[in-house]
């Protein structure tokens, strides 16, 4: 399992500050999902989703995080 951030609007995943793709495959593993809650509140990105990605979307488990 992979823990990754998605933008709500553009659908685009996290993939290192200030960078963002289109590719899951490309997208930052937090590897834990109070490590991603942390980052997201710590700096502060508004409309983002954790992912919990097991290999293949039909599986995946999606978090929304408020600020």
């Amino acid at each position: 399992m992979r823990v990754i951030l998605q933008n709500r609007k553009s659908l685009l995943y996290f993939k290192a500050s200030n960078q963002w793709t289109p590719f899951i495959h490309e997208a930052s593993d937090f590897e834990g999902i109070i490590k991603a809650v942390d980052f997201i509140s710590e700096v502060k990105l508004p409309g983002i989703d954790v992912l919990m990605h097991f290999g293949d979307p039909k599986y995946d488990v999606r978090l929304k995080v408020t600020n």
